[in-house]
């Protein structure tokens, strides 16, 4: 060809081929596993990354470096996955790649190139009030808070497994949600209102973590207190109640958004005259 496809052709196959540690993928991913055990990252992200990097792994045994986009889109399509796995499939991949790239294990990424789907609209269920009563009448004296700081306070329930008594103020008020305990990384204050004072109050003399038992052991203790209460658990129910609730009781979507620590757009568009 020309000589100006000679050259690109050359610094192609250069960028390609740039001097990288040549390491399979299980190998590569280890190391990211190790890496976001060293920055204390929550057990349920780490199961997450094991459980899908895991996967890719076991189909890809080849060096990560090799791997290419039509390769990682053909077997992201094989997956027959919704959209929303999909897109939790695609961002792990993408993060792997990343840390490959960082750590010298890869030229480049390969994920960006993938196709990006939109998710679905989440499902959004909530707890009536008297679905609500039952599960705190059934609910232990260790796991009572997890329900009031989630349905009263609404907190994630990542959020709830990282708190400690310290950061909730009974006597001003408020909770002090960290940036190292967010989901997003961004430090927020929540109200406490009367009815998740009231309900807290016999544990203000409590210190440590709210709660102290292991991530199994809060889905455990959550699957044993809505069978003990004769209701079906609703995923993210209690968080979704709190949303819907106050929205309806106060119509301001933004000061709404700043209590969930999430945007008033995404209050618009999920909890908007679900309850009255």
């Amino acid at each position: 060809g020309t000589l100006a496809k000679l050259l690109e052709a050359a610094s192609f196959w250069a960028a390609r081929n740039r001097m990288v540690t040549r390491a399979g993928v299980g190998e590569v991913t280890q190391k990211l596993l190790k890496v976001k055990v060293g920055l204390k990252s929550s057990p349920r992200h780490l199961s997450n990354l094991k459980s899908r990097l895991g996967r890719f792994a076991g189909d890809f045994e080849k060096y990560i470096c090799d791997i290419t986009t039509p390769e990682i889109q053909d077997w992201l399509d094989g997956l027959g996955l919704s959209n929303c796995s999909y897109a939790n499939y695609r961002r792990v991949l993408h993060a792997l790649f990343e840390f490959a790239v960082a750590r010298g294990f890869a030229t480049e990424n390969p994920v960006k190139a993938t196709q990006v789907v939109k998710a679905e609209n989440i499902d959004v269920q909530v707890f009536t009030p008297a679905e609500l009563r039952k599960l705190l009448s059934s609910a232990s004296d260790e796991f009572l808070p997890s329900i009031v700081l989630g349905a009263f306070a609404g907190l994630r329930s990542s959020e709830v497994k990282r708190l400690t008594w310290g950061d909730i103020r009974l006597n001003d008020r408020h909770i002090v949600i960290g940036k190292d305990k967010a989901k997003t990384a961004s430090r927020r204050i929540v109200p406490i209102w009367d009815n998740c004072a009231d309900w807290l109050a016999p544990y203000g003399f409590r210190s440590g973590y709210v709660w102290s038992g292991s991530y199994f052991q809060f889905y455990a203790e959550q699957k044993r207190t809505a069978k003990a209460a004769g209701i079906r658990w609703k995923r993210n129910g209690l968080r979704h109640s709190y949303a819907s609730y106050r929205f309806a009781q106060i119509m301001d979507a933004g000061r709404v958004a700043g209590e969930l620590g999430n945007s008033a757009s995404i209050i618009h568009r999920h909890y908007r005259e679900l309850v009255t």
